[in-house]
């Protein structure tokens, strides 16, 4: 008897969900449909009108007026390029600044790789940057210009940069960000390499300890790890990189190649690149 009574409860509750379903589906459509038709009748425009009005009025009233422009992380975009590209006048309705239309004229900047922009009612408005981060520097020509983590350059040939690597070589910037990565597994050679060229597109030199008078060691075309590899062994069991040498030839796999001669490959001359 008890389960008879169950069932039948069961039964019930799920009658008065399926009800319950169908009318707050029948509600929505009809608020959605009824909405539409509100504002295309000439009663709604004339009322949406009116709404317009109100709201320049109230803004006018409350004072929503652009007095200040704040910008973070800014680090070597000039702020008169900000200023340039997102032109926008003191006293303005807030309002009236389009932000997505601002957001997109700032990350045609150089140095910019995203860009966030908000309002601050009652008056401000606030510019949050995130700048791309230089790793190298491609010297092309009589140009220097940065290099980004995705092997980008950055047009921008004016601002002096330190501490990174200077590259040499038509398809240098797309290859540098895989050689950087394998340097940094190597610290005891990374840190002693000032510069490298790609030669005939296929592999890289570097030079190590002096610009002018260093090492030059030459990279294989594949396997860039495992030459590196045996060459940071080299310097910590026989100090091969304090050695009177020019030349340290890594690029056949099972021997290495030393020569104490003037170098073959001109390098960069550090007076001329950017420090």
């Amino acid at each position: 008897m008890k389960n008879k009574k169950t069932e039948t409860a069961k039964k019930t509750k799920k009658k008065i969900f399926s009800f319950k379903r169908i009318f707050i589906l029948l509600f929505s459509a009809l608020l959605i449909g009824g909405g539409t038709w509100f504002f295309m009748s000439p009663f709604g425009q004339i009322t949406l009108e009116k709404g317009k009005e109100i709201f320049a009025f109230v803004q006018d009233k409350s004072n929503l007026k652009l007095e200040q422009v704040n910008v973070e992380g800014r680090v070597r975009t000039k702020i008169e390029d900000i200023n340039a590209a997102v032109q926008v006048e003191q006293g303005m309705p807030i309002f009236d600044v389009d932000l997505n239309q601002q957001k997109e004229k700032i990350k045609q900047l150089p140095w910019i790789q995203d860009v966030l922009i908000e309002r601050r009612l009652p008056n401000q408005l606030l510019i949050r940057l995130k700048e791309k981060t230089p790793i190298a520097i491609w010297q092309n020509h009589k140009k220097y210009l940065p290099i980004d983590a995705d092997g980008q350059t950055i047009a921008d040939d004016k601002t002096v940069i330190s501490n990174v690597l200077l590259v040499v070589g038509e398809d240098a910037p797309q290859h540098t960000p895989q050689l950087i990565e394998e340097l940094n597994k190597y610290p005891t050679v990374a840190k002693r390499v000032l510069s490298a060229t790609r030669v005939g597109k296929r592999r890289w030199d570097l030079y190590l300890n002096d610009v002018e008078n260093g090492i030059v060691v030459r990279l294989p075309e594949t396997d860039i790890a495992s030459a590196l590899k045996r060459l940071q062994e080299f310097q910590e069991t026989g100090q091969i990189l304090e050695r009177d040498l020019n030349v340290i030839d890594l690029k056949l796999p099972d021997r290495l190649i030393v020569r104490s001669e003037v170098k073959e490959t001109a390098s960069p001359k550090p007076k001329e690149a950017k420090k």
